[in-house]
């Protein structure tokens, strides 16, 4: 099928039949999915041009939710999030709300209207209009304050510049599955409004685990949007490999890809995955693979069709002018708008990018890049990421490190006290920095903590240094092995654990009950879920687990089994158990 626009979505003739999405719950073909729109066009009848919050979990439903408004002439409102706060706060200036049985705007919006299911009745064309704004997007809000940004449907025509760009050698059958969410323009433009308008299936769902995933890409020619986040987990896995030739393109987006994932999954798959940079504001702006590294280790970037970069005079930053941008200054039939992306120009258009303009800051009068630091920091043997923010310190600002430790950083906490380690690491940043620009507040978290476009929050980030010292509640991960039902993880219980207070004096111990926490946290990753447990037997703790002990934590879960076995055990001397149990599990409906 030729790529057809938005605009034509709802008035170009295409067989009934041809199926548009499918779910764990069935398939859904072109004549649902315009059935379905129609029908709910017919119920936003008044104010037919009103704004609509659309708050559903399911990418199909939200494709209708926005037809089925913008036949109305209607408007959607896309939340950032899902959480209460967020929805109710948006429906105060919307005249009602598209939501699904899960949504918390139920309980809030004045006029409520849950999609409808499949129309009986033929769906008589509709033709829309390209400039008029079909839907608001909001920011991320990791450096602010989230803000609204409009699109009409003309600005949303990239999907044939990607369309242009990427569909070479994909097979008429490929399906599209994602893990990046529908909620952001980035999950919008590829795993609904591209696949639409090129007449591909995608999966409804959102894959947030690789357990889910993979069954799903097996079984024929696929393609995945994805989060950095996600890839990482995916690289490395045994099951990958076997997908070479099916899983036939890797898109990324929403942070950067670091080059370690990219060379695994083109090892496993034959090609590294796809990465695209963009923004709310601008769409897509360029995209680039990790193959052979120029300016110094960093791949360039290569325009998208109909997108032209420049250099901002005096700040270096990235200007955008495409008919994509929604937002900025005008320049001829197009919009420019200036990201926060310092770059610099090469041959044939393309670019690198040499960090963030909104991250330079200034800590005693002296001026910072937090992404120059953080990959300094990325640097050292003890360092696997590193995420840097501004605190407020005796009425002065002063930097703060959130670290995730490699396997030897990891070992090293073990081993000595967190004040040896953040001197060390200190020291590592000493020959670059003058003192008062290091960092004073240090935490190392197992991962730094996410939201769903894969971005790493300020305001988490925040959060972690509100109680003073605080300490680490988990054990430092040395290393992870994964086979089919099975999960092995090399562990190194941490000489400040915070369950260690109380237990005892003189003589700490780790309890049992946070051993058996541990094993049911591994569990999330080798279901893809958190576990239902009904009851634990068989459960031992022949041995006292102390602060610096090296351990393996083994999962097991045999297929069609309903019994997970678990067992923690000293690393050098596997004879020595600290704990091990089954615990039975609720069957899988």
């Amino acid at each position: 099928m030729t790529a057809v626009s938005l605009c034509e979505l709802l008035s170009t003739a295409g067989p009934a039949e041809r199926e548009v999405a499918w779910s764990r719950q069935g398939h859904q073909t072109r004549a649902s999915f315009l059935g379905r729109v129609a029908a709910l066009a017919g119920q936003i009848a008044d104010p037919p041009k009103g704004r609509w919050l659309l708050d559903v979990g399911d990418a199909f439903d939200f494709a209708v939710g926005l037809f089925g408004a913008a036949r109305a002439g209607g408007r959607v409102v896309v939340p950032a999030n899902r959480q209460e706060g967020t929805l109710h706060a948006l429906l105060q200036s919307c005249d009602g709300a598209l939501a699904d049985a899960d949504s918390h705007a139920t309980h809030g919006a004045e006029r409520l209207i849950q999609l409808p299911e499949l129309h009986p009745e033929p769906a008589p064309p509709a033709h829309l209009d390209p400039r008029s704004p079909v839907l608001s997007l909001f920011t991320s809000g990791t450096t602010g304050t989230a803000k609204e940004i409009p699109k009409n449907l003309a600005q949303l025509y990239e999907v044939l510049a990607l369309e242009h760009a990427l569909s070479a050698g994909l097979p008429a059958d490929t399906r599209v599955l994602a893990s990046a969410p529908h909620q952001h323009l980035y999950g919008m433009l590829f795993r609904v409004l591209w696949p639409l308008a090129a007449g591909r299936p995608f999966h409804a769902a959102t894959f947030l685990h690789p357990e889910e995933l993979l069954p799903a890409l097996a079984g024929g020619h696929c393609v995945l949007v994805a989060t950095p986040a996600l890839l990482r987990r995916l690289a490395g896995r045994p099951e990958v490999p076997r997908l070479r030739g099916q899983l036939l393109r890797v898109f990324s987006s929403g942070g950067p890809l670091d080059a370690d994932t990219a060379a695994a999954l083109a090892t496993d798959l034959g090609q590294p995955p796809i990465e695209i940079l963009g923004s709310t504001e601008t769409g897509g702006v360029a995209l680039r693979q990790q193959e052979e590294a120029q300016k110094g280790g960093s791949t360039p970037w290569r325009p998208l069709p109909g997108v032209e970069v420049q250099r901002e005079e005096g700040s270096g930053r990235l200007l955008v002018t495409s008919p994509f941008v929604s937002v900025g200054t005008p320049a001829g039939q197009c919009l420019r708008f200036a990201m926060g992306d310092r770059m610099e120009p090469l041959a044939h258009g393309n670019f690198v990018l040499l960090g963030r303009s909104d991250r330079v800051v200034k800590v005693g009068e002296r001026r910072l890049s937090l992404p120059e630091m953080e990959s300094r920091l990325r640097e050292h043997a003890y360092v696997e990421e590193a995420a840097l923010l501004l605190l407020d310190h005796d009425a002065s600002q002063r930097v703060a490190a959130v670290v995730v430790p490699s396997a030897a950083g990891a070992e090293s906490l073990a081993r000595q006290d967190r004040r040896s380690v953040t001197r060390t690491l200190a020291e590592h940043l000493a020959p670059w920095w003058d003192r008062v620009l290091l960092p004073r507040s240090w935490r190392f978290l197992a991962e730094l903590p996410s939201d769903e476009r894969g971005k790493v929050p300020q305001a988490a980030l925040r959060r972690l240094f509100e109680r003073s010292g605080e300490r680490p509640r988990t054990p430092w991960l040395l290393g992870e092995q994964r086979s089919t039902g099975k999960l092995v993880r090399q562990l190194a219980v941490p000489r400040d654990l915070a369950q260690l207070e109380g237990h005892y004096e003189g003589f700490p111990v780790v309890p049992g009950v946070v051993q058996l926490g541990w094993a049911m946290q591994a569990a999330v990753a080798l279901l893809g879920h958190a576990p239902a447990p009904q009851r634990i037997d068989a459960l031992k703790f022949p041995a006292l687990l102390r602060p610096g002990d090296r351990v393996q934590l083994e999962l097991c879960l045999e297929p069609g089994d309903t019994r997970l076995r678990f067992r923690l055990t000293e690393l050098a001397k596997p004879s020595r158990v600290f704990s091990s149990g089954r615990c039975q599990l609720e069957p899988a409906a």
